[in-house]
């Protein structure tokens, strides 16, 4: 049986290029869902190997670092889920992040959260969910030092045209020396200069105040 001609009009180039950009977008989304479900991976096997070894000081390395891959982890879910790819909800961020943390610290840990609706770059992402997990999960480990349960108070705030957050904590506070040591403080060191950032340690009198200010 033969067929008569085909009359169907053909794609337009805008039509032509509309369906090639939702194809690079299912791409993308894609390989974020791989990534994602490989950081978890990357994460739980950090947990185990920490659950099985005999060494503390092994374990809480094994622990941060299961805690620093699941905050990159978050933030590839929560880019993979929302409605815009470019924008990262920084504030929802916190809250469940933070909050997560103070869970798995145990002992009654106290979190007070006074968050400004904040979005950032997808760029600016990452770092800033591994600043939170920093400066968070080091308030709530020096805020128990005392033998009360950690008391921890996270801000975040518009500042010009950027934003301030800030984290402090009702413990001892920074030992003198102590704020040129110590890997936590070096990653947020290397994380404010890749966002550009300013960050000062104050002795907030009980505990440590650090505010980072992103631009």
């Amino acid at each position: 049986m033969l067929e008569g001609p085909d009359t169907r009009p053909e794609p337009t180039t805008v039509e032509a290029l509309q369906a090639a950009l939702d194809r690079e977008r299912e791409r993308a989304r894609e390989v974020d869902h791989r990534a994602k479900n490989s950081l978890q991976l990357v994460s739980s096997l950090l947990l185990l190997q920490g659950r099985r070894s005999a060494a503390p000081e092994t374990q809480r390395a094994m622990k941060a670092m299961h805690q620093r891959v699941g905050a990159v982890a978050a933030v590839h879910r929560e880019i993979l889920d929302a409605p815009d790819s470019d924008r990262f909800n920084l504030t929802a961020f916190i809250r469940e992040h933070v909050s997560t943390l103070a869970r798995a610290q145990g002992g009654g840990a106290v979190v007070h959260l006074d968050l400004a609706p904040v979005e950032v770059s997808a760029a600016q992402a990452c770092p800033m969910a591994l600043m939170v997990n920093e400066l968070a999960q080091n308030a709530l480990t020096h805020g128990a030092a005392t033998g009360r349960p950690a008391e921890v108070t996270v801000r975040l705030e518009p500042v010009g045209g950027g934003f301030a957050l800030t984290v402090q904590d009702e413990g001892p506070g920074l030992p003198p020396g102590s704020a040129d040591g110590g890997f936590g403080l070096f990653m947020t060191r290397l994380l404010t200069q890749q966002l550009g950032a300013d960050v000062a340690w104050k002795d907030a009198q009980p505990g440590l105040q650090v505010v980072v200010t992103v631009p």
